[in-house]
């Protein structure tokens, strides 16, 4: 019997968001939700000018195509947070960078232990 192994593309779910943009007078609570759906996350190690490894550095993968920001859907930029979900825990942080293209968009970001 051949057994059916599940391996989609973005087996978790993530969450973008920055403060919301109300005034002064606006709730500090308030976010602006950015991205909420499927997504991939990745290690990213790297090393810097000294040779020591960066373990802290991370990379989503998005299914949003450069031409589908914009509008009603922002893109991410340096500095908003993000939620990752991996089935039995998630992970926190912050976006360092964002790399559009036109199969998907790539986005690193910095893991912030809470």
């Amino acid at each position: 019997m051949t057994e059916y192994i599940d391996n989609p593309r973005f087996p978790h779910t993530c969450r973008i968001t920055r403060p919301a943009d109300g005034g002064p007078m606006a709730d500090q609570s308030d976010e602006c939700v950015i991205y909420e759906g499927a997504c991939r996350s990745f290690d990213d190690h790297t090393t810097n000018h000294r040779g020591e490894v960066v373990t802290s550095a991370r990379k989503l993968s998005l299914p949003v195509r450069q031409q589908e920001w914009g509008g009603d859907m922002p893109i991410p930029v340096e500095g908003d947070s993000v939620c990752v979900c991996k089935g039995s825990h998630c992970e926190y942080g912050v976006v360092k960078d964002k790399m559009p293209g036109n199969l998907g968009t790539h986005i690193l970001w910095e893991y912030v232990r809470e």
